[in-house]
């Protein structure tokens, strides 16, 4: 091959690589998939209203304490024992304002042992997630524990009427208050016949709230 002829075909071919390096796109690595991060919500410092009755109304190791010292929530505690969800729903009207980011609703079993309609109960705790979402506060609501599993009482038609009254909690749409199961109480966990918790009853019911709304722990 001539000189001249080698120098061209050079030429051509540095010219070929050229063209092609541009119009052909490099191959790119194909990107893996993220681990999922689990995200918590930081409630530290927010204040938190806790309505309900004589399971709410434990004052040295309730759950609503236990919570509050997991998570950081200033505490404002308006439980009473023997209470309704018609009290609870006064209560709601006249406390809950903008100065309050939380409002767990813990009632219906004095309802439900006074022979109360279940649906009616139910209401009374819609009426205080719509004072919640009109207040730009967020509500929390509690089905309390299973009275089934936990409950030893001649009162024989309060565990069930109970149990339809939670499963209404459950499945119902609660005018965007979010539900927590908290039937994760044992026999074991209950102090007497209607099951008024020990701590580590008052232990589940906190840390099922600490999983169930993704909060962050202190």
């Amino acid at each position: 091959m001539k000189f001249k002829d080698y120098v061209m075909l050079m030429g051509a071919s540095l010219a070929l690589g050229f063209i092609l390096s541009w119009t052909i796109p490099n191959p790119q690595p194909t990107p893996q998939p993220k681990a999922d991060t689990p995200t918590t919500t930081n409630v530290k410092g927010k204040t938190a209203l806790f309505i309900g009755d004589s399971h709410t109304a434990n004052h040295s190791n309730g759950w609503q304490i236990q919570l509050s010292k997991l998570v950081g929530f200033k505490m404002i505690n308006a439980s009473i024992g023997g209470k309704t969800t018609y009290w609870m729903m006064e209560q709601a009207i006249y406390r809950i304002n903008e100065s309050i980011d939380y409002c767990f609703i813990y009632g219906g079993a004095n309802d439900m042992w006074n022979g109360g309609v279940p649906q009616e109960a139910v209401d009374n705790i819609k009426s205080i997630a719509r004072v919640c979402k009109g207040r730009g506060v967020k509500c929390v609501v509690l089905t309390g524990f299973d009275a089934v599993k936990c409950t030893k009482t001649n009162n024989l038609g309060y565990p069930p009427r109970y149990g339809v009254f939670q499963n209404m909690l459950v499945n119902q749409d609660m005018e965007g208050a979010t539900v927590v199961d908290t039937r994760v109480v044992d026999r074991k966990d209950c102090w007497d016949g209607l099951c008024h918790m020990a701590p580590s009853g008052h232990k589940k019911i906190a840390e099922k709230i600490v999983k169930d709304l993704a909060l962050q722990r202190i």
